[in-house]
């Protein structure tokens, strides 16, 4: 096989993977839902192996589950694993951002204030799911900043399952109100700018403990329905 087939086979495979992803994530493909190959094969217009390549890299990072017929499914939701999730990451993003309070530059402080803009707006015109996502940009620009490689690691390894439930708790759960989360990142950013690094800390512990009582509950309605 020539190098120029090997690159190609391998874009297919990280296209496949990007666009699987996105759809588990984004809900477009929900928790338990049945992947067939052959219709994924269509859909994406990549062949089988690069398919394939893509959804086993999906069953490492805990997105989707091949079952004993050798069928893919996408992942469940749970209550252990949502609780499990962000008691971690209110660890770990604590640690970060305090860090990242310190190392903070004024080319990243006019990015947040950006975001924080996009995501009020996105708010005020009931775009749950804009801001969730200019939400999980500023969280990304703060991380960015830490150089704690560890927790920066761990992140990374549970940022799938975060990006998922951030999305369960915003686009399903119908007690979500898009301007609390946009008022708890001003009260961040507030903080950032006064460069107070442990009350910064307890200000995102604190949102990220709100966002997991709000995930919890739409797990638990999600699976009584």
């Amino acid at each position: 096989m020539s190098g120029k087939q090997r690159n190609l086979r391998q874009s297919s495979s990280d296209i496949a993977y990007e666009e699987v992803k996105r759809k588990i994530i984004e809900l477009a493909y929900p928790p338990g839902m049945q992947l067939v190959e052959e219709q994924l094969s269509t859909e994406l217009e990549v062949s089988r192996t690069p398919l394939r390549q893509a959804l086993y890299r999906l069953t490492l990072e805990n997105l989707l589950v091949k079952q004993s017929n050798g069928r893919m499914r996408v992942a469940s939701i749970t209550l252990s694993e949502v609780e499990e999730v962000y008691k971690v990451r209110e660890v770990l993003e604590g640690l970060l951002v305090n860090e990242a309070t310190d190392k903070m530059t004024t080319e990243k402080l006019q990015e947040l204030d950006d975001l924080l803009v996009l995501m009020k707006l996105a708010a005020e015109q009931n775009r749950p799911e804009h801001t969730v996502g200019y939400g999980s940009q500023f969280h990304s620009v703060l991380h960015s900043l830490s150089t704690n490689l560890t927790a920066k690691r761990f992140m990374e390894q549970l940022d799938n399952q975060i990006e998922r439930y951030r999305r369960i708790g915003g686009y399903i759960n119908p007690a979500y109100r898009p301007m609390i989360p946009v008022q708890e990142h001003e009260e961040i950013l507030h903080f950032i700018h006064q460069g107070d690094a442990r009350k910064v800390e307890e200000a995102m512990r604190k949102h990220i403990h709100r966002s997991f009582v709000i995930a919890k509950e739409t797990v638990e309605l999600y699976l009584e329905n």
